[in-house]
Parts: structure tokens; sequence; C-alpha cells
């Protein structure tokens, strides 16, 4: 067990076993949950700090996706952000996306895909 030491008041832990050992990495952020009344006509009001999360613009457009009952709401920005890094985990850094797109459908044509 490794022993505390006083200096001026302040208490320092001397070195441990843990040197040289990776970095304490935080957990995902959870999700948020809110439980909203739906008012008789269907409408309900998504809660400020959502709205900002979700960056909700000006405009105040969203996208509602209904899935086996469960319904997601996006915003555009949100949307967008999303596609970029669907992109760009698939960019393999050769040249224009585009060319690449093209290219791979032209190759599955020629196959018969």
């Amino acid at each position: 067990m490794a022993k505390k030491t006083r200096s001026l008041g302040a208490v320092s832990e001397p070195q441990g076993f843990s040197e040289g050992q990776a970095k304490y990495q935080a957990v995902p952020e959870l999700p948020q949950r809110w439980t909203l009344k739906v008012a008789p006509d269907g409408r309900f009001v998504i809660p400020a700090q959502a709205r900002a999360a979700m960056e909700i613009g000006e405009e105040g457009k969203v996208t509602a996706i209904l899935e086996n009952g469960e319904l997601r709401i996006i915003s555009p920005r949100v949307a967008i952000r999303k596609i970029q890094a669907l992109i760009k985990k698939h960019d393999k850094g050769t040249g224009s996306v585009v060319e690449e797109f093209l290219a791979e459908r032209r190759a599955a044509a020629e196959r018969g895909d």
C-alpha cells in the first residue's frame, strides 16, 4: 500500500504501479431522456436543451424516422455531419470521392452486378 506524504500542507501520492499504463478513457456520453407530454392532436414540445444539442436551426425543420415503433428525429445539420463522417470513413484518399464512386459503379456495371 502506497503511503501518502505531506509537504507544506499539500497531499501528494508517490509513484505507484500505474505509471506507463494507458490513460483513463471516459465512457461515451449516455443518452439523455425526457418524458414528453403528447397533446391530443399529436403535438409535443422538444425541450430547449435537446433542441440545442440537436442543432435545430431557426428554420425549425427536422427529419422524423419511424423504425420498429421508435421515432427518431434528426436536424439537417446533424444529418450532414453524419453523412460527412460516413464518407470520410470510406474515403481511400486516392483522389475525388465522386470519381472513386463512379469508377466502382462502372466496374460493377461491367461485371453485370
